[in-house]
Protein backbone atom coordinates (compact mmCIF):
# COMPACT_ATOMS: atom_id res chain seq x y z
CA UNK A 1 0.00 0.00 0.00
CA UNK A 2 1.16 3.61 -0.61
CA UNK A 3 2.38 5.71 2.13
CA UNK A 4 -0.03 8.04 3.69
CA UNK A 5 0.35 11.57 5.84
CA UNK A 6 -1.50 11.26 9.48
CA UNK A 7 -3.17 13.49 11.21
CA UNK A 8 -4.43 13.25 14.64
CA UNK A 9 -8.17 14.66 15.63
CA UNK A 10 -9.13 13.91 18.82
CA UNK A 11 -8.11 12.19 22.15
CA UNK A 12 -10.43 10.81 24.69
CA UNK A 13 -10.37 9.07 28.15
CA UNK A 14 -12.47 6.01 28.80
CA UNK A 15 -14.27 6.60 31.88
CA UNK A 16 -14.62 3.48 34.01
CA UNK A 17 -17.06 2.35 36.60
CA UNK A 18 -15.62 0.73 39.80
CA UNK A 19 -15.11 -3.17 39.20
CA UNK A 20 -16.26 -5.29 41.73
CA UNK A 21 -15.32 -9.17 42.17
CA UNK A 22 -18.04 -11.14 43.84
CA UNK A 23 -16.56 -14.23 44.10
CA UNK A 24 -14.83 -13.51 47.80
CA UNK A 25 -18.28 -12.61 48.97
CA UNK A 26 -19.65 -15.70 48.15
CA UNK A 27 -16.72 -17.95 49.05
CA UNK A 28 -17.06 -16.48 52.65
CA UNK A 29 -20.60 -17.64 52.78
CA UNK A 30 -19.67 -20.81 51.44
CA UNK A 31 -21.45 -20.53 48.07
CA UNK A 32 -18.90 -21.60 45.88
CA UNK A 33 -18.71 -22.87 42.12
CA UNK A 34 -16.60 -22.40 38.96
CA UNK A 35 -16.22 -19.20 37.56
CA UNK A 36 -15.23 -19.95 33.94
CA UNK A 37 -15.62 -16.21 32.89
CA UNK A 38 -13.89 -15.02 34.97
CA UNK A 39 -10.23 -14.89 33.58
CA UNK A 40 -11.76 -13.25 30.71
CA UNK A 41 -13.67 -10.56 32.87
CA UNK A 42 -10.79 -9.52 34.58
CA UNK A 43 -8.39 -9.27 31.20
CA UNK A 44 -11.10 -7.19 29.63
CA UNK A 45 -10.41 -5.01 32.75
CA UNK A 46 -7.29 -4.37 32.65
CA UNK A 47 -7.03 -3.97 28.86
CA UNK A 48 -9.64 -0.95 29.79
CA UNK A 49 -7.62 0.27 32.53
CA UNK A 50 -3.93 0.01 30.87
CA UNK A 51 -4.94 1.79 27.33
CA UNK A 52 -7.64 4.38 28.77
CA UNK A 53 -6.92 6.51 25.64
CA UNK A 54 -9.19 6.28 22.39
CA UNK A 55 -7.45 7.89 20.12
CA UNK A 56 -9.24 8.80 16.37
CA UNK A 57 -6.60 9.48 13.50
CA UNK A 58 -6.98 10.62 9.67
CA UNK A 59 -4.84 9.20 7.15
CA UNK A 60 -4.90 11.01 4.01
CA UNK A 61 -5.56 8.87 1.48
CA UNK A 62 -8.04 6.60 3.59
CA UNK A 63 -7.88 2.93 4.03
CA UNK A 64 -10.77 0.02 3.23
CA UNK A 65 -12.79 -0.37 6.26
CA UNK A 66 -11.25 -3.02 8.64
CA UNK A 67 -7.94 -3.49 10.97
CA UNK A 68 -4.53 -2.19 10.07
CA UNK A 69 -0.94 -2.00 11.71
CA UNK A 70 0.34 1.62 11.13
CA UNK A 71 3.63 0.65 9.82
CA UNK A 72 6.33 4.00 10.44
CA UNK A 73 3.89 5.50 14.14
CA UNK A 74 6.53 4.52 17.20
CA UNK A 75 6.13 0.63 18.84
CA UNK A 76 3.81 1.55 21.73
CA UNK A 77 1.34 3.58 19.71
CA UNK A 78 0.92 0.61 17.05
CA UNK A 79 0.41 -2.21 19.88
CA UNK A 80 -2.88 -2.50 19.39
CA UNK A 81 -3.50 -1.73 16.00
CA UNK A 82 -6.19 0.35 14.43
CA UNK A 83 -9.74 0.36 13.12
CA UNK A 84 -10.62 1.95 9.77
CA UNK A 85 -14.11 3.32 10.07
CA UNK A 86 -15.87 3.50 6.53
CA UNK A 87 -15.96 7.86 7.32
CA UNK A 88 -12.56 7.65 6.66
CA UNK A 89 -11.25 7.47 10.36
CA UNK A 90 -8.85 5.51 12.02
CA UNK A 91 -9.67 4.59 16.09
CA UNK A 92 -7.43 2.91 18.64
CA UNK A 93 -7.02 2.81 22.19
CA UNK A 94 -3.82 3.58 23.42
CA UNK A 95 -1.53 3.40 26.67
CA UNK A 96 0.02 6.63 28.52
CA UNK A 97 2.88 5.65 26.90
CA UNK A 98 1.55 5.07 23.60
CA UNK A 99 0.15 8.71 23.80
CA UNK A 100 3.17 10.18 24.51
CA UNK A 101 5.22 8.56 22.00
CA UNK A 102 2.71 9.01 19.07
CA UNK A 103 2.03 12.64 20.54
CA UNK A 104 6.16 13.24 20.49
CA UNK A 105 6.31 11.40 16.87
CA UNK A 106 3.73 13.90 15.15
CA UNK A 107 5.27 17.14 17.44
CA UNK A 108 9.00 15.81 15.68
CA UNK A 109 7.57 16.09 12.27
CA UNK A 110 5.72 12.67 11.88
CA UNK A 111 6.47 11.06 8.54
CA UNK A 112 4.96 8.72 6.52
CA UNK A 113 2.44 5.40 7.65
CA UNK A 114 2.11 2.64 5.58
CA UNK A 115 -1.34 1.29 6.61
CA UNK A 116 -0.99 -3.18 6.64
CA UNK A 117 -3.66 -5.55 7.40
CA UNK A 118 -3.92 -7.68 10.12
CA UNK A 119 -5.30 -10.85 10.68
CA UNK A 120 -8.73 -10.98 11.20
CA UNK A 121 -8.80 -14.03 13.54
CA UNK A 122 -8.82 -13.66 17.59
Amino acid sequence: MTPSSLHLLSVRRRRLGPYVDLGPFFLFFGISGVDRGRAARVQKRFDLEYYPHIVTLRLSPAPAPGRYALRGLPAEANKRGWTAQPGGTLQGDLSDDGLADLRAWLDSGGGEVRPEALASGG
